[in-house]
């Protein structure tokens, strides 16, 4: 192996398994924890299992089977089962991928084996708590609170999302590619319901969601505050993972909301919780709940059913106000796509007809004054 730091030898690894950024980044994690817990890179650990294969040592007598089952130890009393059998794996399946001789480790109970606590419908975030984090939060945070909670994204996806993305999901209320124009004719509306095409990393499956009017409203509060030129393919959330993940632990914190077993009651993975619980409790069905938050039918369903997107829509409108948090929705005067888009195209038509009566007018007036 001709590599000599472990950023070259993950480097290599990602490449040649075409991985993507988000799973480099856990396989960096893990890398970085075993070499540690060493006191070696991953490099010079390597190193060392091919010298002892090639002095002929018996795997019993190997240093790196001590070292995989202590590491294994370490990471049962430290961590839950899903981590230690996760990071475990990938340390292993980087041994193998250049060629280390693997054979298998001594079974291990179960029973000693952290499991995570099982969450109930009380330990979801609620209306109250939501809305006493939007008044400590910034207008990153907000304007990502709302749309998780209302949308039901994932976190991966939503920082997905690119101002493209937002232009077309909007695209029933004007008739524009341009944000700074979009912003401007939505700023002081209230009825925004925009409907967003997106992909699920997870399972490489698009599909249909929205969010409510007062995600957008934030949205736009926290577009307004950017200084540079946005572009078409910028984010539109423009924070890191983990800098989001620090946003909601401060948040947390605040409101002194503790933890759930290992993990803090208020992040984006219960906000999606939360959208699909409160859903479900307002009266929607499973099947739609589950199209909406992109999770993955059976195979014949994908292949001959499709949810019609403006269908979808009406029904997610008819149970929108179970995960609204500021706004009234029973006030709102929510139109179809279809209205709104002829609504749209009349005020462009009227703006049109508006131009062409003023050019008319001075060449009427230039005409009397010849």
């Amino acid at each position: 192996m001709n590599m000599e730091t472990d950023k070259e030898l993950l480097e290599d690894f990602a490449r040649t398994r075409n991985i993507k950024n988000t799973t480099k980044r856990i396989y960096q994690a893990s890398i970085e924890l075993y070499a540690k817990y060493n006191e070696k890179t991953m490099v010079e650990l390597i190193q060392e299992a091919e010298t002892e294969e090639e002095k002929g040592i018996r795997w019993k007598h190997r240093k790196i089977k001590k070292r995989l089952i202590e590491f294994r130890i370490f990471l049962t009393e430290n961590y839950l089962k899903s981590y230690v059998k996760s990071t475990l794996g990938r340390i292993i399946s980087i041994y193998k991928h250049y060629e280390i001789e693997i054979h298998n480790l001594p079974l291990q109970s179960n029973k000693n084996l952290t499991e995570p606590v099982p969450i109930t419908f009380k330990d979801l975030p609620d209306k109250k708590i939501i809305k006493q984090s939007l008044k400590i939060a910034n207008p990153l945070m907000r304007a990502i609170i709302l749309f998780m909670s209302s949308s039901g994204c994932a976190r991966r996806e939503t920082l997905n999302i690119t101002i493209q993305d937002f232009l077309n999901a909007t695209s029933d209320y004007h008739n524009s590619n341009n944000i700074y124009e979009v912003i401007n004719i939505l700023k002081n509306r209230d009825d925004i319901i925009p409907t967003f095409k997106i992909r699920r990393v997870k399972t490489n499956k698009y599909y249909h969601t929205f969010c409510s009017p007062e995600a957008v409203t934030e949205i736009i509060n926290y577009l307004l505050t950017i200084n540079k030129n946005i572009k078409n393919n910028d984010f539109l959330f423009t924070v890191h993972p983990v800098t989001l993940i620090n946003y909601f632990n401060e948040i947390n914190n605040k409101l002194d909301l503790g933890k759930k077993g290992t993990y803090i009651r208020f992040r984006s993975h219960m906000l999606r919780k939360f959208h699909a619980s409160a859903l479900q409790n307002n009266g929607m069905n499973k099947e739609d709940i589950n199209s909406m938050q992109g999770k993955s039918q059976n195979a014949t369903d994908e292949s001959y059913f499709f949810e019609d997107p403006n269908k979808l829509r009406e029904k997610y409108i008819q149970h929108m106000d179970c995960l609204t948090i500021n706004l009234d929705v029973n006030n709102l005067n929510i139109k179809s796509p279809e209205y709104t888009k002829l609504e749209t195209e009349n005020h462009t038509l009227k703006s049109e007809l508006n131009k062409m009566d003023e050019i008319m007018a001075r060449l009427t007036k230039l005409e009397q004054q010849n």
